[in-house]
């Protein structure tokens, strides 16, 4: 049994502590927990840049504070790799408003790539899911998959292998897709509301 609990700080008054900042982070043996910490100290405004490189994680990272943005150097440049994940159901997951992923990979989750439930501004660009092996329904269902969601922009972005959609938009409004890519998916793209 895995239980993730995030909490996002809210500060008062001018205290540095609680003013946003930019934090880059690179591969490493404890890079699972620094990008977890800094997900769970994450204050509205921070943006988290991950440097070129692949790195190895093994458990689901959780976002729920607002006003995050997640940047890496390119999706074929910086690789969050979860081919020995062992913990969580999907690669990331969040519930955050106004929330940025841009320019770094996902691969091989158990389960699904990115998944962001009920937010509100939500932009994936440059973004690649990936599962690497041969096609399989052991695959991980959805590769980008935000649900119950309001105002969501998809733009350059790549989903290969998944078990079900690469690109899988649930229920949700004002939602842009464009010049996204899709392959050895069981669907490409879908979007229902």
């Amino acid at each position: 049994l895995f239980l993730a609990v995030t909490f996002c700080q809210v500060g008062q008054g001018n205290d540095d502590a609680f003013a946003p900042q930019t934090y880059t982070l690179s591969p490493g043996p404890d890079v699972q927990y620094q990008l977890q910490e800094r997900l769970i100290q994450a204050v509205p405004g921070d943006v988290i840049k991950l440097t070129a490189g692949r790195y190895e994680l093994r458990r689901q990272l959780d976002v729920v504070c607002d006003n995050i943005t997640i940047r890496g150097a390119g999706s074929e440049k910086t690789i969050l790799s979860f081919k020995k994940q062992d913990t969580g159901g999907q690669g990331l997951q969040s519930k955050g408003n106004n929330l940025v992923l841009e320019g770094f990979a996902v691969e091989d989750t158990a389960g699904n790539a990115i998944k962001i439930l009920g937010a509100r501004n939500v932009t994936f660009r440059d973004i690649r899911t990936e599962w690497t092996g041969k096609a399989s329904s052991m695959n991980g269902a959805y590769g980008i998959y935000p649900v119950q969601c309001e105002n969501v922009l998809i733009e350059n972005c790549t989903a290969i292998g998944a078990s079900d959609a690469g690109l899988y938009v649930g229920q949700c409004k004002n939602v842009v897709v464009r010049n996204s890519h899709a392959e050895r998916n069981v669907a490409g793209i879908e979007i229902e509301n």
